[in-house]
């Protein structure tokens, strides 16, 4: 019985020897997976950025090579019967919307000066 006795003991401590280095194995086979996942997604991320670059390049030489389409500037006939004060086309003021309506209003009404063809309206709208 005693050979038995000193048989499990030494079986139990070869059980314990072999489950603490599986442990360590593990604890190593962990910090490996953990390093691959790391190094894989910097990977990864250096692909999608380059593919990234590679597409933003590939668009930008595109846009190099496009040409824009014909421009046809269509401008009502202007009669000039006096040259006198300044000319603004388009609607270059920095007044506010109230002095602007009021500024129409004034054109409109100023029987000194002929408007042809002036379309206004609050919404941008043409009659």
């Amino acid at each position: 019985m005693y050979d038995a006795h000193a048989y499990l003991h030494s079986c139990i401590c070869q059980f314990e020897q072999r489950i603490a280095m599986l442990e360590f194995k593990q604890c190593e086979l962990k910090a490996e997976n953990q390093r691959l996942k790391d190094q894989l997604q910097a990977q990864l991320k250096d692909h999608l950025d380059n593919q990234l670059k590679e597409k933003l390049n590939n668009y930008l030489a595109d846009l190099k090579h496009t040409t824009p389409p014909n421009i046809t500037y269509k401008i009502q006939e202007l009669h000039v019967n006096e040259l006198k004060g300044t000319l603004n086309i388009g609607l270059t003021s920095t007044a506010t919307t109230e002095e602007l309506h009021g500024m129409i209003d004034k054109l409109k009404t100023n029987q000194g000066h002929t408007t042809e063809n002036m379309f206004f309206s609050q919404d941008s709208e043409s009659p």
